[in-house]
Formats: C-alpha cells, sequence, structure tokens
C-alpha cells in the first residue's frame, strides 16, 4: 500500500474515533443521558411538548444552618443547585414535576452512594419547590442529597414521565 493510500486513511479513521466518543457520551448504562453542568436538557417525552428546560448549576457540599438539623446519615449533604424553566404548554395536569427521590449519586463504579431528600437543613426558601409549576414560569433552587460522597456522578430519573425518558446525569 502506499504512503498517500495509508495517509488517506487517517482522517477516516480520527473521524470514526470521534465518532465512537461521541456516541459513548450519549447515555450510560442506565440509559441515562450524559448532561454537562451548566448545560441546558430538555424535560419532555416522546407524546408530550417540551415541558420545561433545565440546567444543573453546581453540585457542591452544604452545611446546614437550621437549627436542629440532624447530620447528614451517609456522611454529607450535597446541594444541587438548579434553574429550572416551565414552557407555555407545561400545565400543572401535565403530569411532571421535580421531586427529591428522583435523584441519586454515584461513585465512580456505579455504586449508588446518595439519595435525594427532604430535610429542614436549610432555610425553606433554598429548595427548589417540590410540587407542581406554573406555565412559562422560573424555578431556582438546591435540591438536597445525603451522599457518601462529595464527587461522583448526580442521576436526575424522573418519576413522572413516560418510560421513553430515562434521565440524565452529570459528573461533579
Amino acid at each position: 500500500m502506499s504512503n498517500a493510500r495509508r495517509w488517506a486513511r487517517l482522517p477516516v479513521a480520527i473521524a470514526a474515533l470521534a465518532l465512537a466518543a461521541c456516541s459513548s457520551d450519549a447515555g450510560s448504562g442506565d440509559g441515562t443521558e450524559t448532561a454537562h453542568l451548566g448545560n441546558r436538557i430538555t424535560i419532555r417525552s416522546s407524546s408530550s411538548p417540551t415541558l420545561a428546560s433545565l440546567w444543573l448549576e453546581s453540585v457542591a457540599p452544604v452545611d446546614c444552618t437550621e437549627p436542629g438539623s440532624l447530620p447528614a446519615s451517609s456522611g454529607h449533604y450535597l446541594a444541587a443547585t438548579i434553574v429550572l424553566q416551565t414552557t407555555e404548554q407545561y400545565t400543572p395536569d401535565s403530569g411532571w414535576w421535580m421531586s427529591a427521590a428522583d435523584f441519586t449519586t454515584e461513585d465512580s463504579g456505579g455504586k449508588v452512594t446518595g439519595h435525594g431528600i427532604v430535610t429542614s437543613c436549610l432555610p425553606e426558601n433554598r429548595y427548589l419547590p417540590d410540587d407542581f409549576y406554573l406555565s412559562d414560569s422560573g424555578y431556582y433552587g438546591v435540591v438536597l442529597i445525603d451522599s457518601a460522597s462529595v464527587h461522583g456522578t448526580v442521576t436526575y430519573k424522573p418519576h413522572n414521565l413516560p418510560n421513553d425518558v430515562a434521565g440524565w446525569h452529570w459528573d461533579y
């Protein structure tokens, strides 16, 4: 084979490697899609209009500030800070809203290390509403996660969307 033909194959090999890297970014073994901190994801099922856009802004350890707060049972409280914007098509009877119970953390081996919880660790106004939302409205707040690790992956699997929505995961 000539050197010219060998060099001509190099761009094809690079493109194939890039495509493989992109496709591995599409999801994990549990079917959730990879998302990146600060980037928008779209909340919808295949049979619904877009209900909302969501940005996971950050995931960071947090100290409880409310009197009578209990220590984290798994070791750490993590605040997953979320920006949520519902669309005009969203209505409370759409059946979707976010719940702390929809969030988990995992270590690098995929072992679940924590769960989203509702507790009085932080002032009430810091939490993302765990309820139905208004259409065409914005929300900002944290979901509290009781986790054994301060680094890993946070996963959001909506409990109230059809099975065609597996969820999303972010490395933090």
